[in-house]
């Protein structure tokens, strides 16, 4: 049972955890937007500024793969204050440097950080809000679509109004650091995992078909999320002849529909089956996403808030899912997941630069209709793997009955 010093701190953390992952949000849509101009400022082509996006997404990576471990031994508060800490300096620092090698490395570190971000804050929300993970995951990551959408707009509106996007990543660097403060205020108790880390529980769960299933849709389906976070402005510039600031608001747009989609999956999650649900947000996600490429001007609008609004409760459900099947390490179970994400990020933000630098923007974004049906197939899969599976934990191979702790 949680005591009750974590009980009066429960929901200081909460906040805390909910702000860092608006945050995370932020950074990757104020990167979509500003990367025309940062194209600009350092004379790249398409493929080229497909580096920065990839690398942010490398960072992440390697952040969460550790992380996820980490969480399960270490004190997971002190993990989510230090990865608020780290974005906050790495923005500033992306802003202030002039030479192109250092902004990768500054970007690269903002990437890192937000891997810490998410590799702390889910399995402690889980460990938190245990029998509701699915609910409390679309929350957290309802912060993450507020802060999603808030960047386009932000950043857009300062680059219309003559403001560098150099200017305007100081200033977001030191506004990220003074909301991280929270997490560093006495008072707030540690929360420490109820099972410490285990190597065979993460060999266990890489042995396993469902959960490597699980990983590689992950890996698809939130790399088309992130390609589109990236890329829809440079579409919509480039394919459809938008302003810098309609496809900036193009973008919030997308966002918008994925907060609301957020918090309605939060609700609908109890209503239906998570594996249906998410073969129907799958469905919904490859319809809208070929009106945005096939319709011409502002008619592709109302198809990218649909799009948003399907895309919303793919990945919070994923996590959910996620940790409710491998409830005995969520830590580990959670981290490999959220690698998958970032690896996935990292290799479709890319390809889709790849392919828009040989055949078009509009060649680059009809790939991603390949890679949802790739989820599509593989989320079939996954049922019949898991099928009987719906309340309890998938024993993780590799522990014994010894190993397993009784959940309050």
């Amino acid at each position: 049972m949680l005591n009750q010093t974590m009980l009066k701190g429960k929901k200081r953390i909460t906040l805390g955890a909910f702000l860092s992952m608006g945050l995370l949000g932020m950074s990757r849509t104020f990167l979509g937007t500003a990367l025309p101009s940062i194209r600009a400022t350092f004379d790249l082509n398409l493929l080229q500024a497909g580096t920065f996006p990839s690398l942010l997404q490398l960072g992440y990576s390697l952040a969460v793969f550790a992380g996820g471990p980490l969480s399960d031994a270490l004190e997971k508060r002190r993990l989510l204050a230090s990865g608020a800490l780290l974005i906050g300096c790495s923005l500033f620092l992306f802003g202030v440097s002039g030479w192109l090698w250092a902004s990768l490395v500054c970007v690269t570190l903002i990437g890192v950080a937000g891997g810490v971000i998410e590799s702390s804050s889910n399995p402690l929300l889980v460990q938190l809000f245990r029998g509701r993970e699915s609910s409390v995951m679309n929350i957290h990551h309802f912060f993450f679509a507020v802060g999603s959408l808030s960047g386009p707009l932000i950043v857009g509106a300062a680059l219309a109004g003559g403001i560098t996007w150099q200017d305007a990543y100081r200033f977001y660097g030191l506004f990220a650091l003074l909301l991280c403060s929270i997490l560093f205020l006495p008072g707030i108790p540690p929360v420490r995992s109820d099972r410490p880390f285990d190597r065979r529980g993460m060999g266990a769960l890489l042995r396993s078909r469902a959960f490597l299933t699980l990983f590689a849709i992950t890996f698809l389906s939130v790399g088309v999320q992130n390609g589109i976070g990236y890329w829809l402005v440079t579409f919509l510039q480039g394919a459809k002849g938008f302003s810098i600031g309609r496809a900036s608001t193009s973008l919030s747009l997308f966002f918008v529909c994925l907060a609301i989609g957020r918090l309605l999956t939060s609700y609908l999650i109890t209503r239906f089956r998570e594996t249906r649900y998410l073969l129907t947000l799958f469905s919904l996600v490859l319809i809208t996403l070929a009106f945005v490429i096939t319709l011409p001007g502002l008619r592709a609008l109302p198809f990218i808030g649909l799009c948003g609004l399907a895309q919303a409760g793919v990945f919070p459900t994923l996590l959910g899912r996620a940790g409710r099947l491998y409830s005995q390490t969520p830590g580990t179970a959670l981290g490999l997941i959220a690698t998958g994400t970032g690896l996935g990020s990292m290799v479709i933000a890319w390809l889709i630069s790849f392919i828009s630098q040989l055949a078009g923007l509009q060649a680059g974004f009809a790939f991603l209709e390949f890679v949802l049906l790739l989820c599509i197939a593989l989320m079939v899969f996954h049922l019949r793997t898991t099928k009987g599976v719906h309340g309890a934990s998938v024993p993780t191979p590799g522990l014994t009955a010894g190993d397993k702790r009784t959940e309050h």
